[in-house]
């Protein structure tokens, strides 16, 4: 007989053997110069991906959960994972190509060797509570699918988002109207990418169905009508880079984490179904929020802003929802039977759980831009009153030269950030900045994307980890 004990000793032994690998894996992508820190808040070539590697070389890693999903290690690890995720994506700048150590570092078998350790735990650490918090049960059949997808989707279309009213009212708008765009940059230069993984394969008519929209998106092979170069012209209008991630550092946590969901729901096939369901969901819903973003756009940039992409999605989509739903969902149906439903819908409710967190967290970063100076007079307001309790706090001094910059990156709770000696520069968001002299301070809030950047030739400042900044202050923003 199996002794009890003896089993439960093995299982722990190889529990950690597995994390000692995992960790080692870890320390040496830590090492590699594609994800060190860099000097410029716009990342120079297509493949590095600064995360930090000094925080990351020493983090435990842990599952994320609705309450921590915001949290430095949920973002460090949502980080890693897109960038694990593009190793099969080909990058190539726009110029002359240098073969050099990032491309031949990026795809390399190294790199390769290291992701088929670390990615799958990786990926079931950022998605993990995806699937524990989003769950489609019970029997299905058609008739309550077609009215389900009539009373949950199509209503959708309506809807306005409140970040993009939060654009458009923000004191900063061309910022925040940035950061909106950046945001989008993360799927829309690879558009379709994913999607094209399930053109490979042989399933029937549903390949065929999938790669009509494909084909769209791709702009029936014409270059200059192809979805992501409408996208770059976007971006270069308003002064923003068309290269691929240039603007990684103001990715937010949600935006990567919903990237991450759809590459694993394309590189495993065994959530094809479960993917129908989510691209029906976009086809359907993009269209009108395209339309609402191009009239952000605009109220913000006026004629200054190429807004052919949106528009285009606002009509093509029209056509795309039909397909997808007729040709892909109620095909699927008729082909494979209504024991798949329960995926397709599975398939729809994560998505939206993720772009409702993904729009939390958008609305939260932009108000939290358009309220930088409110946040800067808020730390001069409880300065005083953090130094003298600063015994009971954590405390980290740094001293850094000029142009150190400090890769953008959250904090599990509010922080203080209070100058001591020289020039900071504290960044909120793309081009927004708040700048502190010696004696001036800023409350850095709680999960918001920022970083900073001395200006004098050495910068001495101090970061107080206050918890929440409520117990000093008697007012909220």
């Amino acid at each position: 007989m199996t002794n009890p004990e003896q089993t439960s000793s093995s299982s722990r032994r190889r529990e950690q053997r597995e994390e000692a690998i995992f960790q080692r894996a870890l320390g040496q992508l830590s090492a590699m110069s594609l994800f060190a820190d860099i000097d410029t808040w716009e990342n120079p070539d297509p493949w590095g991906r600064p995360v930090r590697p000094a925080s990351f070389r020493n983090m435990r890693f842990a599952p994320s959960t609705l309450d921590t999903h915001l949290h430095y290690v949920a973002f460090t690890v949502n980080r890693i994972l897109t960038a694990l995720n593009e190793l099969d994506f080909l990058f190539l700048p726009e110029g002359e190509l240098s073969l050099d150590a990032s491309f031949t570092q990026f795809y390399g078998d190294k790199l390769r060797q290291l992701a088929s350790v670390v990615k799958p735990r990786l990926a079931d650490y950022a998605l993990g509570f995806i699937d524990e918090e989003v769950q489609v049960s019970g029997t299905w059949n058609r008739r309550q699918f077609e009215a389900y997808f009539e009373d949950r989707i199509v209503p959708l279309k309506a809807q306005v988002p409140a970040s993009l009213s939060l654009v458009t009212a923000s004191r900063y708008p061309g910022q925040a109207a940035e950061l909106l765009l950046i945001q989008h940059a993360v799927d829309f230069l690879t558009e379709a990418s994913h999607m094209a993984r399930y053109s490979l394969g042989d399933y029937g008519d549903l390949q065929s169905q999938l790669f009509r929209v494909l084909v769209d998106e791709y702009g029936y092979g014409v270059h200059d009508t192809k979805h992501s170069t409408l996208f770059k012209r976007a971006l270069t209008s308003v002064g923003l880079q068309p290269q691929i991630h240039s603007h990684w550092q103001f990715y937010l946590n949600t935006t990567l984490l919903l990237n991450n969901f759809f590459h694993r729901i394309t590189s495993q096939p065994r959530y094809f179904f479960r993917y129908l369901g989510a691209i029906t969901l976009a086809e359907n819903t993009f269209g009108p929020y395209c339309q609402k973003v191009a009239n952000s756009l605009r109220h913000v940039y006026g004629d200054r802003i190429d807004t052919r992409y949106y528009l285009e999605h606002a009509h093509i989509d029209e056509h795309h929802g039909r397909m997808t739903y007729e040709g892909l969902l109620l095909n699927a149906i008729e082909r494979h039977g209504e024991a798949i439903i329960p995926e397709l819908v599975l398939g729809m409710e994560q998505t939206l759980y993720l772009q409702d967190l993904s729009e939390r967290d958008l609305a939260a970063q932009l108000t939290w831009m358009s309220k930088k100076d409110d946040y800067r007079q808020l730390g001069m307001e409880i300065r005083d009153a953090v130094l003298a309790d600063q015994t009971n706090l954590q405390v980290t001094r740094l001293i850094e030269p000029k142009g150190l910059l400090s890769v953008t990156h959250v904090h599990d709770g509010d922080e203080l950030c209070v100058v001591d000696r020289g020039a900071l520069r504290f960044a909120s968001g793309p081009n927004s900045f708040v700048d502190l002299e010696s004696g001036e301070a800023v409350v850095i809030a709680k999960h918001r994307l920022h970083g900073a950047v001395p200006l004098s030739d050495e910068c001495h400042y101090t970061i107080y980890s206050i918890g929440d900044y409520r117990r000093y202050a008697d007012r909220n923003l």
